[in-house]
Formats: C-alpha cells, sequence, structure tokens
C-alpha cells in the first residue's frame, strides 16, 4: 500500500510569503522564511508537493508584481487554483 503525502499552501502572516507545508494533524506551523511560528488559519490549496510548489511559485510570483490595493485578484487565483489541485 503506497500512501501519498498531502502537501498544502499557506501564507506566512509576517513576511506574507506562500510556501509548500506537510499536512499535519497539528495545525501549527513555522515560517521557513523568518522562522514565525502560527496557527494554520487559511489553506491556499492541497494537492502532491510538485502541484503545490508550482503554485507558491506562481503564488509568489504574483505578489511581487500585484499592489497592496488589488490583493482581491491575488485570493480570486488563489480560489480557481486550489479547486484545480483537489
Amino acid at each position: 500500500v503506497v500512501m501519498v503525502q498531502d502537501f498544502h499552501v499557506v501564507k506566512c502572516f509576517k513576511c506574507e510569503n506562500f510556501q509548500v507545508q506537510q499536512v499535519k494533524k497539528v495545525n501549527r506551523w513555522s515560517c521557513k522564511v523568518c522562522g514565525e511560528k502560527q496557527t494554520l488559519l487559511k489553506e491556499y490549496g492541497r494537492g502532491s508537493g510538485a502541484d503545490c510548489r508550482r503554485h507558491v511559485q506562481k503564488m509568489n510570483a504574483m505578489k511581487g508584481t500585484v499592489s497592496w490595493g488589488e490583493e482581491s485578484q491575488l485570493q480570486v487565483f488563489s480560489c480557481t487554483m486550489a479547486q484545480q489541485l483537489w
């Protein structure tokens, strides 16, 4: 029996970077960039490690080009990507 690891896309509240974290029973995680410990409040996508990594790269690239006033476009993109990952 092959067990497939589930990963999810999360966003750090402090440095605002998207990143991939392995799904765990405990909903706490640490940011790989700034080291901030935090609770999982929102999941921006879920799937295989490769799918989540591609999603994170797109989200972080979009974050760099989107101004703070256009945050809603980023949310719409994350919802459509999350549906594709399911």
